[in-house]
């Protein structure tokens, strides 16, 4: 039998084309008869006017496993806040790389340079096994390469050398900063991606996601 994301359950929703077209946070509200009520999606603190009938391509992750699904938009609700209304899929496919999926949390990484030299700490923002998004109180260029140590996620210390793929200001002394991984071990990707999950695991005991 087909297993649906449960209520609470923290998705990845993909916009597949138009103008918002990207991947966006949502999570589960309800399941009804004929669809699920998701949590609007948002950008830069904005509600996003998803058309209907819009493609999208939803990602959810289990204990072990992640899962997607092919779905559409079919009803915008705005009360009492904004949810979008989808599609039940029709199936659902069991994927094997999972370090898309990018987990909201808050806590502190440090950034060094190539070299090894300590620059900064950083606010961490979310986590995936393929990067991160942090907040810092500098600028840091598009493509410039730096190194990340994962504090209190990863077992040893380790260094894993990223590159800056996104840089957005976000007021006069904060940026905030898309990170990719670039050479990691499979191992210590593998290692993020369980921390991941027991985090989740963690927090649905506390019904917290």
């Amino acid at each position: 039998m087909m297993k649906l994301p449960e209520i609470n359950q923290k998705l990845e929703i993909e916009i597949l084309t138009g103008l918002y077209k990207g991947k966006y946070l949502s999570k589960v509200a309800d399941i009804k008869k004929g669809g699920i009520l998701i949590t609007g999606l948002y950008r830069e603190g904005a509600s996003l006017p998803v058309r209907i009938n819009q493609d999208i391509e939803v990602y959810f992750t289990t204990e072990r496993a992640a899962y997607k699904f092919k779905s559409r938009v079919k009803k915008r609700l705005k009360e009492p806040f904004p949810l979008l209304y989808i599609e039940k899929p029709e199936n659902i496919i069991r994927i094997q790389r999972r370090d898309y999926f990018r987990l909201e949390v808050s806590g502190q990484i440090t950034i060094y340079s190539q070299e090894e030299e300590k620059l900064m700490e950083a606010r961490l923002l979310d986590i995936s096994g393929g990067g991160i998004k942090i907040e810092v109180d500098e600028h840091f260029d598009k493509g410039q390469k730096i190194k990340v140590e994962l504090k209190n996620i990863l077992k040893e210390k380790e260094l894993i050398s990223a590159s800056v793929v996104r840089s957005h200001k976000k007021d006069h002394k904060s940026w905030e900063l898309g990170i990719k991984f670039e050479d990691i071990e499979e191992n210590l990707r593998e290692e993020i991606i369980q921390w991941i999950f027991a985090y989740q695991r963690e927090n649905r005991k506390k019904g917290l996601s």
